[in-house]
């Protein structure tokens, strides 16, 4: 079982329901928001797809979603991501920018189990 896709998957779709919108700068709104939903569809695939208990996948899934949230502001623009969201809620084809965070974070925090 290739453990990294479990954290790949589910918490694509929070990634871009949590931060699209109009502002043209990150917001410590958006932040929660997305660490919020974000922890709950990752904790939520851990649990359901391996053997590992709730403190561990509690805390898988947050330095996950912590470091995707990092990568995302500090490497693209909001109004990138913005576009990035809106072609993916249409139908779009995940970005490889938005790949690549995923995959380094996912596997990031994957090393340690």
């Amino acid at each position: 079982m290739n453990l990294a896709h479990l954290l790949k998957v589910a918490p694509v779709a929070v990634l871009l329901v949590a931060c699209g919108g109009a502002s043209d700068t990150y917001t410590a709104e958006m932040e929660a928001e997305y660490l919020e939903l974000c922890i709950q569809e990752a904790e939520a695939s851990l649990m359901n797809e391996i053997e590992i208990d709730a403190d561990t996948a509690s805390d898988v899934a947050t330095d996950y979603c912590e470091c995707t949230w990092s990568e995302i502001t500090s490497s693209l623009a909001v109004e990138d991501f913005n576009e990035m969201d809106a072609a993916v809620s249409n139908g779009g084809a995940m970005p490889a920018e938005l790949n690549a965070i995923i995959e380094t974070c996912a596997e990031k925090v994957l090393t340690a189990l």
